[in-house]
């Protein structure tokens, strides 16, 4: 790992922000060939790259764009269905995706196939409905609890029509309205078509995914919080940096 890398893999595991004194000690426990000279150096050319910024003395933000945005990739099958949605029902709030988007974060890749159509309360009877009349060939699921969705999900390429909470971070990506990656990551804790998601994953899914992707925290935590997830939230990133710190 170069000195770059290593800045900037803190950085991101700090949420963006972290002191100097700090990523130095981590350093030192992690990448003993790299002396704090070449840090200091990075850090300065960093600066004038516009990577970082200083934001106090002796400590530093990660500029967003120093990692890329995670941007989800809708298939021709969803771009398909979320067309048709949409033109049935143009002022209807939804959004397409599929889980199995959480499995390039984690250590264990379970077989996940069904897709999910997020939609607002009022409107969820109704695209449930005119699911079942578009002749997919798939089981379409409304609400489904835990036990429904482990006895008809795993394995599968359902589609499961849920509840969009308002304010969710969203996105539009070739037409289709999909999530952001704060959206998944709050979803992943506790859902219960997403209890894949749970134990030891939830930690790899969070760490790789603040590696990797920009997550935009205010808006992590504000959605946590409409969700009542903040604290979970919280704890998981706390322990995450906790962990990091002690290797």
């Amino acid at each position: 790992m170069t000195a770059t890398e290593a800045i900037l893999n803190y950085a991101a595991m700090q949420g963006g922000t972290f002191r100097r004194k700090d990523l130095l000690l981590h350093v030192a426990r992690q990448q003993e060939h790299i002396r704090a000279t070449a840090i200091d150096l990075q850090i300065t050319r960093l600066m004038a790259s516009d990577k970082l910024q200083r934001v106090g003395h002796g400590e530093y933000e990660l500029v967003s764009q120093s990692l890329p945005e995670f941007v989800y990739q809708p298939s021709e099958v969803e771009k398909d269905v979320y067309s048709r949605l949409k033109q049935k029902y143009p002022f209807l709030d939804f959004c397409i995706w599929s889980p199995k988007v959480l499995s390039s974060f984690m250590l264990h890749v379970p077989n996940i196939g069904y897709t999910f159509v997020d939609v607002e309360k009022d409107g969820m009877e109704s695209v449930f409905h005119a699911l079942q009349e578009m002749g997919l060939n798939r089981n379409v699921l409304l609400s489904p609890s835990a036990a429904d969705c482990d006895r008809y999900l795993t394995g599968t390429d359902a589609i499961v029509v849920r509840q969009l909470i308002g304010q969710s971070p969203l996105t539009e990506v070739d037409g289709c309205t999909v999530p952001r990656i704060e959206k998944i990551l709050v979803d992943a804790i506790g859902d219960n078509e997403l209890l894949f998601a749970g134990d030891s994953e939830i930690y790899n899914i969070y760490e790789y995914a603040r590696v990797r992707n920009h997550v935009n925290m205010s808006k992590l935590l504000r959605y946590a919080s409409r969700r009542n997830r903040k604290k979970q939230v919280e704890q998981i990133i706390k322990n995450i940096d906790n962990d990091q710190s002690q290797e």
